[in-house]
């Protein structure tokens, strides 16, 4: 007896008719019958005498019966337990650097966590640290600058955008209009390298080598707002991610500028390729995508 017919047998059991049976179950009659007299055949004995218009068991459905419902409740909680996991019924770990994290993440985060009975925890960290994060399964999707990915990690751009420039206020009038990376490196203020290791870094320092094999930073960070910082006390320019230079556009003392020509870089998801994705984590890529 397979599973569709156990559930023919314990809805006639719960019943008495083929049709209360055929409507607990969503059929038609016809197909109730059917299975019934299926499963009789394939047992070599009835399960059901009509009496007065109703099914009374037999002697073997009723042996049988103990050992039915007992299946039909495990088929009961593996059901349950399915409509969980479609909804989303799960814990989410994410990561991303600190700036998607606050700009890209948390607004999404937020709304699915109203509309499902959702979990998330984010946590951030630099592009080796997640990659680490996901091969060790402590994280289940990792969000990155960059579309490279190192062995056993997937990568999918999510968006692509460019860099901007965050410069001291009191140069924006003697820079041109048309803003090249050539007219920052030869004005007298430097500009604020980045970590190599950072793939926007590693971006940065690839752009300027191409124009100037010899060029140096004077100054150097790991972080996006610190470079902005080190704008506002007139340091430096700052090359930066579009996300750090809105955080910065209406100080008094900053100026975001574009770059002729761009300079682009991609953002892109990453997860194990040994681990599959779950439900509720196509779900919170697929309304990622739909918020950029």
């Amino acid at each position: 007896m397979n599973l569709r017919q156990l559930e023919v047998f314990y809805a006639i059991m719960q019943t008495g008719t083929v049709s209360g049976a055929a409507r607990s179950l969503h059929v038609s009659q016809p197909n109730v019958t059917r299975i019934l007299a299926h499963t009789e055949q394939q047992l070599g004995f009835g399960l059901f005498e009509r009496v007065k218009g109703r099914l009374v068991p037999t002697v073997e459905a009723k042996a049988l019966l103990p050992e039915a419902e007992k299946v039909y409740q495990q088929l009961g909680q593996f059901r349950s337990l399915t409509n969980k996991v479609k909804q989303g019924h799960q814990h989410l770990r994410i990561g991303a650097p600190p700036i998607l994290a606050t700009k890209l993440l948390t607004p999404v985060i937020a709304q699915m966590s109203h509309e499902q009975e959702l979990s998330f925890e984010l946590l951030t960290a630099n592009r080796d640290e997640l990659c680490s994060g996901l091969l060790k399964h402590e994280l289940d999707i990792a969000i990155a600058f960059g579309d490279e990915a190192p062995p056993a990690i997937l990568s999918e751009t999510l968006l692509t955008k460019s860099l901007q420039v965050l410069v001291p206020s009191n140069t924006v009038e003697h820079l041109p209009a048309d803003l090249t990376l050539d007219d920052l490196i030869n004005y007298p203020l430097p500009i604020i390298g980045l970590n190599s290791r950072d793939p926007l870094g590693l971006l940065l320092h690839q752009s300027l080598i191409a124009r100037d094999q010899h060029y140096h930073h004077p100054i150097s960070v790991r972080g996006y707002s610190a470079a902005a910082e080190l704008v506002k006390h007139q340091a430096g320019f700052a090359i930066v991610d579009p996300w750090t230079a809105e955080q910065y556009q209406n100080e008094d003392a900053v100026c975001v500028l574009s770059l002729q020509p761009e300079i682009p870089f991609s953002v892109s998801t990453l997860y194990a390729e040994h681990m599959p994705q779950s439900i509720v984590a196509k779900q919170f890529i697929t309304a990622l995508k739909g918020s950029c």
